[in-house]
Formats: C-alpha cells, sequence, structure tokens
C-alpha cells in the first residue's frame, strides 16, 4: 500500500472539491429550462385573456408585464389567475423591464462611482424577489436589458464598461432565483452588434440565463422569414449555454398594428425553428387576432 504525505492527501481532496464544484457548474451550464410556445402579454389586459383559447392554440408560457401587479390587480388577483393558468398548462413568467421606466432610461453604471450602479440593482432584485414569492410563478423575463444604442459610450479603465455591467446585472439576478426552479430568460435585440451598442454580449449573457429571446420583429426592420430563419440560427450559434426561444412581431409594424394573417404567423414562427430555435413567442396578445395552431409547428 502506498503511503501518501498529509500535503498530497490535502492536494487530492482539494482536486476531489474541484471537480465536483466543476461537475455541478457544467451540470447547471446543460441543464437549462426551455420556452416552448410563449406570448405577451400586457398587464392591464390580463383578465380579458381567453385561457382556454391559449391552451386550444399550443400556447405554454405567458410574459405577463409586472405592471399587473404593480398598478392594475392586487396580487392575490394575479396569484389567482395565475394558478388558473397552471390548471390549463399554461407557466407564467412575469415580464420586468429592467433599464427603462416611465419614458427614462436608467444607466447601469453609476457614471460618478464609475462602478456598476449596486443601488439600482439591489432595488431591482428587491422588486424580482417580490415576484418569484407569487405562487406558481414560474419564470422571470428581462426586458430593456441594454443600453438605448450607447453602450460603447461607457468604459473604464476599472473593468466596468457597458457590457461588464449588464452582464453584472443579469448574474445577480441569477443568483438570487438560483435553486427555486424559475426559468430566467432575456429579451435582446436581434442586430448583429448588439454588444457594441446595447451591451448586450449573447455568449456571457447564456451563462447566467435559461432562455435567450431575440426580439426578430419583421415589421420593425422591414424583413422577411429568410431573415428569422438567419437570426434564429445566429444566435442559437451564440448562446452557447442557453436555449433560445425567438419572439416574432404578430402585426405589420408599429405604425400599423394589424394582426398578420394565421399563414404568415406560421411561416415566421417555422423559420425560426429551422433556424435552431428551441420556441418561438408571439409579442403580443392585444395584437393577435388571426391565431393558429403552434402545436403543428415542427422542431428540428
Amino acid at each position: 500500500m502506498i503511503k501518501l504525505s498529509k500535503q498530497q492527501k490535502i492536494i487530492i481532496i482539494v482536486i476531489i472539491v474541484i471537480i465536483i464544484l466543476l461537475t455541478i457548474t457544467i451540470s447547471n451550464l446543460i441543464n437549462k429550462n426551455n420556452i416552448e410556445n410563449g406570448i405577451w402579454v400586457n398587464g392591464n389586459h390580463m383578465k380579458e385573456v381567453d385561457l382556454n383559447k391559449l391552451s386550444k392554440y399550443g400556447i405554454k408560457n405567458i410574459f405577463l408585464h409586472s405592471s399587473a401587479i404593480d398598478k392594475y390587480y392586487s396580487e392575490k388577483e394575479v396569484t389567482e389567475w395565475v394558478k388558473k393558468a397552471k390548471e390549463k398548462n399554461i407557466t407564467v413568467h412575469i415580464w420586468v423591464q429592467c433599464f427603462y421606466s416611465d419614458g427614462k432610461w436608467i444607466n447601469p453604471i453609476d457614471t460618478n462611482k464609475k462602478d456598476f450602479n449596486y443601488d439600482y440593482f439591489n432595488k431591482k432584485i428587491r422588486e424580482i424577489d417580490r415576484y418569484i414569492n407569487i405562487p406558481e410563478i414560474g419564470g422571470i423575463q428581462l426586458d430593456y436589458i441594454r443600453y438605448p444604442g450607447n453602450a460603447y459610450k461607457y468604459d473604464y479603465h476599472n473593468g466596468v464598461n457597458g457590457i461588464t455591467a449588464v452582464n453584472k446585472f443579469v448574474s445577480m439576478v441569477s443568483g438570487s432565483i438560483n435553486n427555486k426552479n424559475i426559468t430566467l430568460s432575456v429579451a435582446v435585440m436581434p442586430e448583429l452588434e448588439s454588444t457594441k451598442y446595447y451591451g448586450q454580449d449573447i455568449g456571457a449573457l447564456s451563462q447566467y440565463v435559461d432562455v435567450i429571446v431575440p426580439m426578430a420583429y419583421t415589421g420593425n426592420y422591414n424583413q422577411n422569414e429568410t431573415w428569422i430563419k438567419d437570426i434564429s440560427s445566429y444566435f442559437k450559434g451564440k448562446s452557447g449555454f442557453a436555449n433560445v426561444c425567438v419572439g416574432l412581431q404578430v402585426y405589420v409594424d408599429d405604425t400599423d398594428t394589424s394582426s398578420l394573417s394565421a399563414e404568415k404567423l406560421k411561416r415566421n414562427s417555422q423559420a425560426a425553428l429551422d433556424g435552431g430555435a428551441n420556441g418561438v413567442a408571439l409579442f403580443n396578445w392585444e395584437f393577435l387576432d388571426n391565431w393558429f395552431d403552434m402545436n403543428t409547428l415542427k422542431n428540428n
């Protein structure tokens, strides 16, 4: 039998601990929750939503704007509604606006201190903690998790910049809901220069969230199904540690909110899946007049 010195035993123990921690970390990175077939709902329309209709057409997830809780309904009313949704096998995620509120942008960097805006981060995380304590809430979606196009203007020599600020906030949110069986998703811009202008490093964000949701709104970008497929493929390639659920516009564009045809919506949705997306989400319920059965979509 080989006798080990005390130092050798300590080294072996350290190696074993490192292997265990790496195994747990890799497992957490690989085993991410998915979002398949979702729809956004503004808070003031919560009670108007026909949950039976959503279930019939294959909607499995609802992104409910946090204003439903903060402005329009009590937590009791939201709790009862979320319970009804779950009875229809629909998971409700609270849709949270992060760095944009009441028509104003909030900088994730405290420019006076040249440091992350921890005061605001902690305030927002306390808000999110309140949402996840609503019974049966299944997810949090972070929206406006970005700059308005000027992220590159903030870059300090201490490692604080637009990109690391966005990453830091998302990592803190992720840490706050860890082990609570909550799906964390982020809505991101579909532009290829999203890192420079918006501070959204998709690869880095994928470490902290379950699902990346690129907002591939064809009307706003004057694009088509081919573009949707390309965007889906691009973000799938970038989102190494997360699933991808492509957000699709259900209306013509922001100047014409008339609903797209059911056939057009289905083709757009299939294009996203053909590009490699794990799911699709429709923006949004208020403008969707022409429904199609999302159960008929084919995952590749």
